[in-house]
């Protein structure tokens, strides 16, 4: 199927399709691509500061972007990132995660967890979920408010953040999520929606670059059939119910598209209350990708995720 991407999406996969797809790459060299796509000067008004967090198998790295000069405590946004579980980092989603603690006022938690393949399933989510655990618990000391901590992801990240949502009810962390905000989510790595067929080639992500990020993480296909990694067909409903309200946004061209949209049925099948927003003309990632994120359709989505959260915080 052809996709109708905007002008500036169009260029960007017309430019990048002169290349050797993701997929035919080691992991280090497909790395390594995307932090050089992904390079820009980080903000002047947002600060980091890193912090290493230890638990029984070592630590994980771990940066709090908030506002520059922000004396109070800060509402927390844990932000769970992408990049198929190999790719991804403080610097590929810098400028993202910058736009959200700006257009929120509040400070973004981003966990560095390790990558696929040279680590895979739970340790993404144990390390993830051990970086939750100590913010809620030692937010004071880093001048953050953890009573309350939206959740918020991109593409396999939204699939981590909705393992953090069931993984607080399952070990009782005491901590209140407001909202969920999910941008273009993997919610099943088990089977493959119609969506898959209709965007086998792409645009930008394909069915076979989805093949080698699944096979990193979860090399053990009966991994891929439990309530963490396939949410959309494993998660109970009572489980689903308890999800906070929810915003999904999906892209227009992309074989994620059915199952992000399918997962946002089911939430609202089991009364969370969920948006399900499909940006037209958009590829995935169009929320990070430094040469499209500034489209008028990638700042609107933005701007309306950080509303969201904020209201959700306030």
């Amino acid at each position: 199927m052809t996709a109708t991407l905007d002008i500036v999406n169009q260029s960007f996969v017309d430019e990048l399709s002169k290349g050797q797809p993701l997929y035919e790459k080691t992991p280090i060299q497909a790395r390594d691509i995307l932090e050089t796509v992904q390079q820009h000067t980080p903000a002047s008004d947002i600060t980091q500061e890193t912090i290493e967090i230890s638990f029984e198998s070592g630590t994980v790295k771990t940066v709090i972007f908030r506002p520059a000069n922000s004396g109070n405590d800060l509402p927390t946004i844990f932000y769970t990132h992408g990049g198929g579980w190999i790719l991804g980092s403080p610097t590929v989603h810098g400028s993202l995660v910058e736009d959200l603690a700006r257009q929120t006022g509040a400070a973004v938690v981003f966990p560095y967890y390790s990558p696929a393949p040279e680590k895979q399933y739970p340790v993404q989510f144990e390390e993830s979920f051990t970086v939750l655990k100590y913010i809620v618990e030692n937010g004071a000391k880093h001048k953050l408010k953890t009573e309350t901590v939206a959740l918020a992801g991109d593409s396999v990240g939204g699939h981590m953040a909705i393992a953090m949502v069931q993984l607080i009810q399952d070990r009782s962390l005491p901590v209140k999520v407001p909202h969920l905000v999910l941008f273009y989510p993997v919610t099943d790595t088990n089977d493959k929606s119609e969506t898959y067929k209709i965007y086998k080639d792409g645009p930008y992500l394909s069915e076979q670059t989805m093949d080698w990020m699944i096979d990193a993480f979860l090399p053990n296909k009966a991994d891929r059939q439990n309530t963490l990694t396939s949410p959309l067909k494993y998660a109970a409903d009572e489980v689903l119910s308890k999800f906070p309200p929810t915003t999904v946004f999906l892209s227009g061209a992309d074989p994620l598209i059915g199952e992000g949209e399918a997962f946002g049925l089911r939430l609202q099948k089991a009364g969370v209350e969920t948006a399900i927003i499909k940006a037209e003309g958009q590829i995935h990632d169009y929320v990070m990708l430094e040469p499209i994120r500034t489209t008028a359709t990638a700042k609107a989505v933005v701007e309306l995720a950080a509303l969201h959260l904020k209201k959700g915080l306030a």
